[in-house]
């Protein structure tokens, strides 16, 4: 089994850090709730965030002393007779400090057994890891999951390899291990349709090959679940430019940024990132740019 050695060749460092189980924000209520859960956090060094930035630019955005810390929100939609999740967090191998999300699930009263569809936006470990329990049987016995096929079609691919820096392979091997284990039951489809009765798939490419965020309805408003498409409250929003060492194709996630926060702005949607503080927000101009509004 990977463990957390494995990663700190990544440039992510495996720091203890405070961590709780946590319901970070409810959105709706009644018939059609979204719930965002914590799985909670890491720590990596700022310079991360922007390659190629000069570090105290960097610093003068993300105003925390170096080490960075990242949070990890887990969305949940509860709507009728189904339990929706968007990932499912990163499980008791990856980082320090992560792997909060069944904590948080019991915080919010949701069982494994009533999660009906898991939902992927990407399959980096923070996402997917937590798919199986420490049997190796999925967490989620009841669930469907559901992933975009150009994405699992890369982590899979035995040429993964050649296309990955050294230091992303146990990414691509704890990819693997988890969909051989989850086999028939990890659906593959398109993004740019409906994935389930009201929820769209995004196709927002270059963090991952196929990454995919959604948009759905909740509280009477329509909400886009980002994954990590947008990833820091100030960088993303400010300097969609700037390129994060975690994205795969930095071209590609830098014109997915700028198209979604026009987007985003002109819809004045509510948002949902997997990294951003407190989770839930809204994409505000700014000048002739772009702020994230914290709800």
């Amino acid at each position: 089994m990977l463990t957390r050695r494995s990663f700190c060749a990544a440039g992510v460092a495996a720091l203890a850090v405070p961590a709780r189980a946590q319901v970070v924000a409810t959105l709706g209520g009644g018939p059609q709730t979204l719930t965002v859960l914590s799985d909670g956090g890491f720590e990596m060094p700022a310079t991360m965030l922007a390659q190629g930035v000069a570090p105290d630019a960097v610093a003068a955005l993300v105003k925390q002393p170096t080490p960075y810390r990242t949070v990890l929100n887990v969305t949940c939609l509860r709507r009728g007779d189904e339990t929706i999740l968007f990932d499912c967090g990163a499980g008791p191998n990856f980082l320090a400090g992560s792997g909060k999300l069944a904590d948080s699930l019991a915080a919010a009263g949701i069982a494994p057994d009533t999660v009906t569809h898991v939902v992927f936006t990407h399959l980096h470990p923070d996402h997917f890891w937590g798919a199986l329990d420490d049997f190796d049987s999925p967490i989620f016995p009841q669930a469907r999951w559901l992933v975009a096929e150009p994405e699992i079609a890369f982590w899979t691919d035995s040429g993964v390899y050649e296309r990955l820096p050294e230091d992303r392979h146990a990414f691509a091997a704890g990819a693997q291990r988890i969909a051989k284990e989850l086999g028939d039951r990890l659906e593959r489809l398109k993004p740019g349709a409906e994935w389930l009765p009201g929820i769209e798939a995004i196709a927002t490419p270059g963090h991952t090959p196929g990454h995919t965020s959604f948009a759905v309805q909740a509280g009477g408003e329509q909400v886009v679940v980002l994954g990590d498409a947008l990833t820091h409250p100030e960088i993303s929003f400010r300097h969609p430019d700037w390129r994060p060492a975690t994205d795969h194709d930095a071209d590609l996630a830098v014109a997915t940024r700028r198209r979604l926060l026009e987007r985003l702005g002109a819809d004045k949607a509510t948002i949902v990132g997997y990294h951003l503080p407190g989770g839930v927000g809204r994409v505000a101009q700014d000048g002739a740019g772009y702020r994230f509004e914290r709800a």
